[in-house]
Parts: structure tokens; C-alpha cells; sequence
């Protein structure tokens, strides 16, 4: 998905198909998944932007930031089950973000999912260690976000 303006071009890491494929939500990302409330932290703003939407078409409750110390700020009072967190974000890093979040009470046991240009083994294996659950790389396609929902939600289910 690309945006044009005043001559320059940017690109939005989520697929095309992805956001075609969610402009109606399946029965299975609307009931399934239930109302969560997700935290976006990413400096690209037409992804989070993007993502956000398709997001909010599902039900869900989002919360957007920009940069990983207004990440952390906003956190305690959002309260997020799930985040996804950018690696290269301004003012705080995306793994020194996670490893503060989970020393949070209110983000303790949220869902961490990296989502990163940077996808090498190492890569993931950094994203472990700070305390992520998941990692993945850009451009992202909506299905894995979907499949992380559903795993979310059934986990949720089962507790």
C-alpha cells in the first residue's frame, strides 16, 4: 500500500493484500479474537496508521505511539494485552522498551510482537532475550497478525 504526496512516495510495511483481505474482517478475526486492546509503537506513521485500522475493523481498541519513550508513557494507562513495537524506534529501543515493559505491572504479562525490518536469526534471537514472544520481519502481511490474534484469543479462551 503506497501513499502519495507532493511529489515523494512512501511505503507502508503491511501488504496491499492484507489490507484488501481485512476491509472485511472474517466472522473468525471478529468473534474470535474478541475485543482486545493492542498498543501500536512504531515511527512509521502510515503503518501504524494502516494497521490501526485494519485493527479497529476487527473490534479491537488501539492505542497508537510514535517513538518508544511515548510507548512506555503510555503503557501503564492503556493497559495492553497485546503490543506490537517497533526494533528501531526514536528515544527508546524497541528491546530496551520490551525489557521495561515487562518490569511494568500493568504491561507485565502483555503479548510483546516484534515487528522490524531486521529479520535474521539474529535478529529474533535478540527479540527473545529482551522479551519478546514474537518477531516479525517487514513488510507484514495482516494474515500473521490474524493467526497472532487467534492464538491470543484461544490461549485467553483456555485461561
Amino acid at each position: 500500500m503506497a501513499a502519495v504526496a507532493a511529489g515523494s512516495r512512501t511505503t507502508s510495511p503491511i501488504s496491499e493484500t492484507a489490507v484488501i483481505a481485512t476491509a472485511n474482517p472474517t466472522p473468525e478475526a471478529r468473534a474470535d479474537a474478541g475485543p482486545l486492546r493492542i498498543l501500536l509503537a512504531d515511527d512509521n506513521v502510515d503503518f501504524v496508521t494502516s494497521m490501526a485500522t485494519l485493527l479497529e475493523a476487527c473490534g479491537h481498541v488501539v492505542g497508537i505511539t510514535h517513538d518508544g519513550m511515548e510507548a512506555l508513557e503510555k503503557a501503564p494507562g492503556f493497559k495492553p494485552e497485546l503490543c506490537f513495537l517497533d526494533i528501531g524506534l526514536p528515544r527508546l529501543h524497541g528491546y530496551d522498551l520490551a525489557r521495561r515493559l515487562r518490569a511494568l505491572p500493568e504491561t507485565r504479562d502483555a503479548v510483546l510482537v516484534a515487528i522490524s525490518g531486521w529479520g535474521q536469526p539474529e535478529d529474533k534471537r535478540r527479540s527473545l532475550e529482551a522479551g519478546f514472544h514474537h518477531h516479525l520481519a517487514k513488510p507484514v502481511d495482516f494474515d500473521q497478525i490474524e493467526s497472532l490474534l487467534n492464538e491470543f484469543s484461544a490461549a485467553r479462551r483456555r485461561s
